[in-house]
């Protein structure tokens, strides 16, 4: 029997070698099924995964994507693997930056390049050969990340480290042990493997003989093989295998988002009607579509959450989709108050606008389940910090967006002093809500600072540091604190409170995104990441662009006289009437 296993892992280190055998174009199996194969366990990134989500995670690294030119991911790892004479001499490597491409000498028209035309660099190799000897070293805890360059050629290296890996059967870690111990490859001199190497022949060989029925017999077959040698792996990590393949094919976030803007939609559409019968149909309609979405977004977060074994705390992908969750949330609680659909208006398009950002950057928000790093793991203070923060960076979201409505309605003209007294009317009511969204944010805010503290203390012996993300935490709190103060004092009036509602998110866009993305340093290192300046950069500039019109057109339609009217402090203390 194990002369049998030799002799098919003989066949099987054949099919591995570069030959003119596998110089014919690889083919798109669009008609497959690769549901069998997506279940197949293996072990990736300090964690058991099925195979679908490394496929999804390999694409999306390489190419920058989460698909690549319609190929299903699993089918082009398995064509990578099958055909990889081919592959090389295919454009998949994604070079991002320009000044990357400019010190490789490379087209910088193009943004994918073959690893053939890679391999041969000799300004990467260059590279390379420095790494390998540990010119870079490692740097301590605080230190400056590498530049945005230097990040991008060693993302390069890794790119091709991780393909030569896959075509050479070094990357497919299949062969279970114990933990903690690390799973072994198809190629290492392992003879514990050397049946399940031998089923995933059997699949290499149906895949290149283009035998689909074969293909998912052979897949089923390999994934009874792994399974069967996983340590407990029926009482704790199917349900966590079968759940994260569902969350990969439910994509519940894409769903969120689009439901979300039907919602945001059927809100705004509601005021065009004039029949109260139509009007409260559309009601109706909006709230279900809410619904669906929230379901939705709770649903993800819970899948996430359930695979993950942690909350979600980790990266900006996750807290975005946490965030949005979260402006929902407040937005149903005013709403249950005050019964004022601008309320769910704007909650929705935020949360859409959240969902988006996330789904449509993968490469810079990374969407992977990843396990928490060694300083952050049975962290209690820590989960509750970030959770706690992040709500509070929703609440103050949700602020952002009630007070651009309330700018909006200062940039309308009211013709007749009818058409002026109810836009006064509706603008003290937007106050209204702005402060009781800002007095959730301020509380969290605070709250989570505080819990931030304690866990400094507990982590590194120090309540506060004056570290970055420390710093920029506090300016948050102080800027809307000073808002809160100037409206109590009446130094501030409508107009002043809706923009400096408006302005003060800036301070937790610089929180939030500025300190990781764009200081990157600090202790709070684990989230360090790089990409969606230029992004960041035009919202913050069009906010301002669109707070300083409005202040113009608002001083300049405001007579000196009546100026003290329309900026004074017209607030009301009383719930607003639904």
């Amino acid at each position: 029997m194990q002369f049998k296993y030799l002799n098919r892992l003989a066949v099987f280190f054949s099919l591995l070698t570069v030959s003119n055998a596998f110089s014919a174009p690889a083919v798109k199996h669009a008609d497959w099924s690769f549901t069998s194969a997506g279940l197949i366990p293996m072990q990736n990134g300090g964690r058991i995964k099925p195979l679908d989500s490394f496929a999804r995670e390999v694409v999306l690294y390489e190419t920058g994507s989460r698909t690549f030119q319609g190929w299903d991911s699993i089918d082009l790892l398995f064509s990578w693997i099958s055909f990889p004479q081919y592959w090389e001499d295919q454009a998949i490597i994604r070079v991002g930056r320009e000044d990357v491409r400019r010190q490789l000498s490379l087209d910088e028209k193009r943004t994918f390049y073959t690893p053939r035309e890679l391999f041969r660099n000799p300004t990467l190799l260059q590279y390379a050969d420095r790494i390998g000897r540990g010119i870079q070293g490692s740097e301590p805890p605080g230190a400056p990340r590498a530049n945005p360059r230097e990040q991008e050629l060693k993302s390069v290296l890794d790119r091709l480290g991780l393909f030569h890996g896959l075509v050479t059967g070094q990357g497919w870690l299949l062969i279970p042990k114990p933990l903690p111990n690390v799973w072994t490859s198809l190629v290492d001199k392992d003879h514990e493997g050397d049946f399940i190497r031998s089923q995933f022949v059997d699949v290499l060989k149906s895949y290149q003989a283009g035998s689909r029925s074969q293909f998912e017999r052979s897949s089923l077959l390999l994934r009874a093989a792994v399974e069967g040698e996983i340590v407990g792996y029926q009482e704790n990590l199917k349900y966590s295998v079968l759940a994260e393949s569902f969350y990969n094919r439910l994509r519940p976030f894409g769903v969120s988002w689009v439901f979300y803007l039907l919602s945001a939609l059927s809100w705004i559409g509601i005021s065009a009607f004039k029949s109260k019968k139509t009007a409260s149909r559309s009601k109706v309609l909006a709230l279900s579509f809410l619904g669906v979405a929230i379901l939705s977004h709770v649903l993800g977060i819970g899948l996430r959450c359930f695979v993950a074994g942690r909350p979600p705390v980790t990266n900006m992908y996750e807290s975005i989709i946490w965030v949005s969750l979260g402006v929902m949330a407040f937005s149903m609680i005013l709403y249950a108050v005050y019964r004022q659909g601008v309320i769910l208006a704007v909650g929705s398009t935020l949360a859409l606008f959240g969902l988006i950002a996330g789904d449509a950057a993968p490469a810079i928000m990374d969407p992977s389940i990843r396990p928490l790093v060694p300083v952050l793991r049975s962290n209690y203070w820590l989960t509750i910090h970030v959770l706690t923060i992040t709500l509070g960076y929703a609440a103050f979201a949700l602020t952002l967006g009630l007070a651009n409505i309330t700018l909006f309605h200062f940039l309308r003209k009211g013709k007749t002093k009818v058409a002026k007294a109810a836009k006064m009317t509706k603008i003290a009511e937007l106050n209204q809500l702005t402060y009781r969204a800002m007095q959730f944010g301020v509380v969290l805010i605070a709250a989570g600072t505080i819990l931030g503290g304690i866990w400094a203390d507990y982590s590194w012996g120090r309540f506060w540091g004056w570290d970055p993300k420390e710093v920029w935490a506090l300016i948050t709190l102080l800027c809307y604190l000073m808002i809160l103060h100037g409206r109590y004092t009446s130094w501030v009036g409508q107009f002043g409170f809706a923009a400096l509602s408006a302005v003060s998110f800036m301070s937790v866009v610089m929180a939030w995104y500025g300190v990781n993305f764009i200081l990157g340093v600090g202790l709070h290192s684990y989230g360090f990441s790089t990409g969606g300046t230029p992004w960041v950069v035009g919202f913050v500039s069009a906010q301002l662009a669109y707070i300083l019109l409005a202040t113009l057109v608002h001083f300049k339609e405001s007579p000196r006289s009546n100026r003290n009217v329309t900026q004074g402090p017209a607030f009301s203390s009383k719930p607003l009437e639904p």
